[in-house]
C-alpha cells in the first residue's frame, strides 16, 4: 500500500503501478523533510525524471574527480553548480551512467563522441559519496561495462538507490593505472528523480 502522502501524485495512475526511479522514490518519500512532503501531497511539488551530469578532461591523467566544487553550469559541460543539488532540491539516485570519447586534433568536449569506457579505465576503480557518507568505495570500473547487456551504454543501477539531499557535496572519484591518452574526456551522468515545482 503506498503512503498516503503520496496519493496526490500517483491517483491519476490508475492503470499500472509506478517504475523505475519513480517507484524508487515512493518507496523512500519518508525519508523527506515533512515540508517537502506535505508540498508534495498538496501538489505544490512534484517528483521527476533527472538526469545530472558532468565532463571532465582526464587527458595525461590517472585519477578525477568527476564533481567539485568549483564547477558551474556549463552547456554540454555540466548542469550542476558546486557539485551539489540546489536549495530545496531532494534528488534520489537510481543508477549512474559513465561513458569516455576522445576529441581529434582541434576538438573540444562538445565535439566529442562518447561511448563504453576504455578497457584501462574499466580495470580501475571509483567511489561514491554524498550527504557526508560513503555510498560506495572502492568498487571495480568494469561495473559499467555493459557490452552484452539490454541496458543504456554504461550504466550502472544502483541495487539501494539513495536520496540525496539538498546543498550537500556529491562527491564521484575515480582512479586506473594508465595515463589517459591526449584528448580524453569523460562524462558522468547521475540518474533519478528529483523534487521539483509542479
Amino acid at each position: 500500500m503506498k503512503p498516503q502522502i503520496l496519493r496526490p501524485m500517483t491517483q491519476s495512475r490508475s492503470a499500472a503501478p509506478s517504475r523505475g526511479s519513480r517507484a524508487q522514490f515512493e518507496r523512500r518519500v519518508n525519508q523527506l523533510p515533512d515540508e517537502t512532503r506535505a508540498r508534495l501531497a498538496k501538489g505544490e511539488l512534484q517528483a521527476a525524471d533527472a538526469a545530472f551530469y558532468v565532463v571532465k578532461s582526464v587527458a595525461g591523467s590517472r585519477s578525477q574527480k568527476m564533481l567539485r566544487d568549483d564547477d558551474n553550469k556549463v552547456v554540454g559541460i555540466s548542469n550542476l553548480s558546486s557539485g551539489k543539488l540546489e536549495k530545496g532540491s531532494y534528488f534520489l539516485l537510481d543508477g549512474i551512467t559513465l561513458l569516455a570519447g576522445v576529441a581529434g586534433e582541434g576538438e573540444t568536449a562538445h565535439d566529442v563522441n562518447y561511448t563504453v569506457l576504455p578497457d584501462f579505465i574499466r580495470n580501475g576503480q571509483f567511489e561514491l559519496s554524498a550527504n557526508n557518507t560513503t555510498i560506495i568505495d572502492g568498487a571495480s570500473l568494469e561495473l559499467f561495462n555493459t557490452a552484452g547487456q539490454d541496458v543504456a551504454v554504461g550504466h550502472y543501477t544502483l541495487d539501494n538507490p539513495k536520496m540525496i539531499d539538498e546543498q550537500k557535496a556529491i562527491e564521484l572519484n575515480l582512479e586506473w593505472g594508465a595515463d589517459a591518452p591526449a584528448g580524453t574526456f569523460i562524462k558522468a551522468i547521475l540518474r533519478g528523480s528529483v523534487v521539483t515545482k509542479a
